[in-house]
């Protein structure tokens, strides 16, 4: 039996009905439905098909939050003078003390600090390699992401020509597909352990 497509002149394309858009339509909300032995790839997000957020390391403090708040991401990625990425900044970094303090520290007005004072550097990175990420769980995942205390795991590509972005965990997205808080400093042994943790 073929699987080619039938000749085009056998099958007629046509436009689809339309309707007007009623009222003002929100983004959908992500379904508690993952469980912690999924495979981990499941929700982790690929750059392949997500565009990551890029900011410049000059750029402000405002100026970052704002762009962040209207892309609707909580991490932006930080790129240096040759567009290679340097580092990356969360939006807790930017709205917390952490800027009036460094501003205090560096004696600088707060409207001249600039990422490059605020990110966490590339050296400063724990990540994790494509090939690990292929072969875990969801679990495995979370037991990282609260071992670390850090809201993101970035998944590097290793390749010949230097590491490449891969993909992101994020501890947001996950406790939202989960239906559970992911907590911080604690180490459980085994899926148990973990779902109790979790579970408070």
């Amino acid at each position: 039996m073929s699987n080619n497509p039938p000749a085009t002149a056998e099958y007629q394309f046509h436009a689809l009905p339309l309707a007007r858009s009623q009222g003002s339509p929100r983004l959908p909300m992500p379904e508690a439905n993952a469980h912690l032995s999924d495979p981990a790839l499941s929700l982790m997000t690929s750059f392949r098909f997500a565009p990551c957020v890029m900011a410049d390391q000059g750029d402000g403090v405002d100026q970052t939050l704002h762009m962040m708040l209207r892309a609707r991401v909580h991490m932006s990625f930080v790129t240096g003078v040759d567009g290679a990425v340097v580092g990356l900044v969360t939006r807790d970094d930017l709205a917390s003390e952490k800027p009036v303090q460094r501003a205090l520290a560096d004696h600088v007005h707060h409207d001249d600090l600039r990422l490059e004072h605020l990110m966490t550097p590339v050296g400063d990175w724990q990540v994790l390699e494509r090939a690990t990420v292929e072969r875990a769980s969801v679990g495995n995942v979370v037991q990282t992401l609260m071992k670390l205390s850090h809201p993101y795991l970035v998944v590097i590509d290793p390749h010949a020509e230097g590491p490449r972005l891969h993909g992101l965990f994020s501890a947001r997205r996950l406790e939202a597909a989960l239906g559970l808080r992911i907590p911080q400093g604690i180490h459980s042994q085994n899926f148990a352990e973990l779902e109790a943790a979790l579970r408070g």
